[in-house]
């Protein structure tokens, strides 16, 4: 059993690995956190309207991620033209969250939970850092809901993959 863990794990990490080599999320958090940031979907703005697609990102991220990608020779697209666009909203999700892993990789010393890099994502990094401390102890009340829910949504979702590589060696 261990093992086949192990072998999950790994398999996990190589989903995480980018071209460039940097993290990149799996499609288990991205998942996870359109469901928590727009029920799937189903609600495209947010915030009064500064958070916008299935993914909920504001202006002032989708800059970061644009100047993150140009900075690696890749495509930028304008926030007005396409932060409702299902593919793109969800690869400058992608983007954000590899973003805010390496900032909280430097500052844990560790890897981030999915947990903690929710709170990045939906916080901001700066308020996370300056008003939490990066302690996930320290965040609102909704917020800390999500985190749970992120969390839990992750590990079902790799219980579910670890049982179903049982079930397949078996």
């Amino acid at each position: 059993m261990k093992q086949l863990i192990g072998i999950g794990i790994f398999l996990l990490g190589l989903n995480w690995q980018g071209i460039t080599g940097e993290w990149q999320p799996d499609t288990r958090l991205l998942r996870a956190v359109r469901h928590v940031e727009s029920g799937g979907g189903v609600f495209v703005y947010g915030d009064a309207g500064l958070s916008l697609g299935d993914f909920q990102i504001r202006r002032g991220a989708w800059s970061d991620v644009s100047n993150w990608r140009k900075a690696r020779g890749l495509k930028v697209y304008e926030y007005d033209a396409f932060v409702y666009h299902k593919f793109i909203n969800r690869t400058y999700a992608a983007n954000y969250l590899s973003i805010l892993y390496t900032q909280l990789e430097r500052q844990f010393r560790r890897a981030p939970s999915s947990a903690e890099l929710y709170a990045a994502y939906n916080m901001g990094l700066t308020t996370f850092g300056d008003k939490c401390n990066f302690d996930l102890r320290r965040v609102n009340a909704v917020t800390a809901r999500k985190c749970d829910q992120i969390q839990q949504m992750v590990e079902t979702q790799m219980v579910a993959v670890n049982n179903k590589s049982t079930r397949q060696l078996n």
